[in-house]
């Protein structure tokens, strides 16, 4: 009897636990929770990135709406004389080329093409207006054209400029060595395209080939220095602060805050988040160029200038005319929320990339 109590009271320090209550019982469940929004803590913020910071130009005819029109503007430094046989010697134009970088288009559209127009030298690039600018585009100013390719959405496209169209790009004493050109990109339906400017990896470039006035004059080449890219557009939309906006220029970013319980934090392990967005109106942008919706964690809570964690990132095409729900997986930041590695439940949407897509979007609040 002795024996066979002690044997009953042995420790048993190897091997797993007897009782019930402390082992694991049943499957793992899979349940599905719906977070909604806090209310009045989802918010728009506007003017992160305008136009200027952009290495594109977004130049197009009804797009990304009907009513939008955008043009582009460059100006070249191009000098008046040149150093021929030692001597500084005025010239005459041959002809000339211009090269610039179509960063992508609508190669659906078979017959849009890239025009370019000559704009008076003296354009106040500091203060473009669609009103000033709209009426220089003229038959009477025009230069020439070049159609978009359809094999590619980015191509270098170049257009040289010969016979009576040397006249357009000439310069004159009171142009100053300057030259200003007008860009616009037509189709037979709306279309348009992004165009680089002289912050891409491809900047606009004009190669003017000359003959100085000499007794023996020899044909040479001159470059000329871009001064100025930029663009203006038809109409700025405004934003709604009923409604969640994001994208567009200058630039919109959303923010928005969950409800984040205990249970969610400590007992649960989370294979899979969601986040939806219902449009409160179709997805504006240009066609088979669509932007990218990112959804990011906010280190911290400060409002607009809150700072996002990189690494906690969802992401989605946003192609243009979308007015079903829009998904994104975001597992990665709830689980971030969850380690504790960010602390506030919030996100930030953005559309990359920033001010150089047409690509904006609205959603319900």
């Amino acid at each position: 009897a002795l024996a066979g109590g002690a044997a009953g009271c042995s420790e048993r320090l190897t091997q797993p636990g007897q009782c019930p209550e402390l082992c694991p019982g049943g499957t793992p469940v899979g349940q599905e929770e719906i977070l909604t929004a806090l209310p009045d803590n989802d918010s728009t913020f506007t003017g992160y990135t305008d136009a200027s910071a952009g290495a594109v130009m977004l130049v197009g005819s009804g797009i990304p709406t009907a009513a939008d029109t955008s043009y582009g503007v460059l100006r070249f430094t191009r000098p008046d004389s040149v150093t021929y046989r030692d001597t500084l010697r005025a010239y005459t134009v041959d002809s000339a080329e211009f090269a610039m970088l179509v960063v992508a288009h609508d190669t659906a559209v078979h017959d849009a093409k890239i025009q370019l127009y000559r704009l008076p030298s003296s354009i106040d690039t500091t203060a473009l207006s669609y009103a000033a600018l709209a009426p220089l585009f003229t038959p009477a100013n025009f230069v020439g054209e070049m159609p978009l390719p359809d094999t590619a959405t980015a191509d270098t496209v170049r257009l040289k400029v010969t016979g009576a169209a040397v006249g357009q790009i000439a310069i004159q004493p009171s142009d100053f060595s300057k030259l200003a050109i007008g860009i616009a990109i037509v189709g037979g339906v709306p279309t348009g395209g992004r165009v680089g400017n002289t912050k891409s990896i491809l900047p606009p470039s004009l190669l003017t080939y000359i003959t100085p006035t000499a007794a023996s004059p020899s044909p040479v080449s001159i470059g000329a220095t871009t001064d100025f890219t930029g663009y203006i557009t038809r109409q700025v939309p405004a934003v709604d602060p009923a409604l969640l906006t994001v994208g567009g220029v200058p630039s919109s970013r959303v923010l928005i805050r969950f409800p984040w319980s205990a249970r969610l934090r400590d007992s649960v392990t989370i294979v899979r988040a969601t986040l939806e967005l219902v449009p409160a109106q179709p997805t504006e942008g240009l066609p088979n160029d669509a932007g990218t919706l990112n959804v990011r964690g906010l280190a911290t809570d400060f409002g607009a200038k809150s700072p996002v964690e990189p690494l906690s990132l969802g992401a989605v095409s946003l192609p243009a005319n979308t007015t079903d729900t829009v998904r994104v997986e975001i597992a990665t930041v709830l689980q971030f929320w969850q380690t504790g590695l960010l602390r506030p439940p919030a996100i930030f949407l953005s559309v990359s990339p920033e001010v150089e897509t047409f690509t904006r979007a609205v959603f319900g609040s």
